[in-house]
Order: C-alpha cells, then structure tokens, then sequence
C-alpha cells in the first residue's frame, strides 16, 4: 500500500478531479451563450479575455489553498507524531 505521502508528493492526488454538478454547468453555459449572443466583437474579444485572466486567477488561488491545506496537514501529522509518546501515557 502506498503511502498518501507519496500519492501528494508524486502528483497522484489533484483537485482538478472534482467536478461540478451538471445542472450547474448547464446553467452557466446558458447564461454565457444568452451574453456572448449581445456583445460585439470588441466586445466578445475583452470578454473572452476576460474569462481566460479569471480562470488563470481562479487556478493560481486554488493552487494556494491546496497548498496550505497541504502545509498544515503535514504540520498536524508530525505534531501528532512528536508529542504521541506523551499522549499515551
């Protein structure tokens, strides 16, 4: 049995795994293709431009809090592990 360790340190455990709802994406897609049928083409271009800079940020932001969580996961563990002696007595 591998270790979740390793799985976290080869890569093996990633949050682009989780997925939305289907019925949420419907909607969004809805929605995006009622807007995108009122723009112009300036319009569509900064908007398509737009959405690509905010998923880019939206990644970057997720990449931080999976990180974090991370950090302090590892920091919990090796507390537990320091101080189990003690906790057992």
């Amino acid at each position: 049995m591998k270790s979740i360790i390793w799985d976290l340190y080869h890569g093996n455990i990633c949050g682009k795994d989780i997925r939305t709802p289907e019925k949420d994406r419907m909607r969004k897609l809805a929605a995006y293709e009622k807007l995108k049928a009122t723009l112009s083409k300036e319009s569509d271009a900064l908007f398509e431009e737009f959405l690509e800079l905010s998923a880019e940020a939206q990644d970057n932001a997720m990449l931080t809090v999976y990180k974090h969580g991370i950090a302090t996961g590892m920091l919990l563990a090796m507390e537990v592990i320091g101080e189990g002696e003690e906790l057992c007595d």
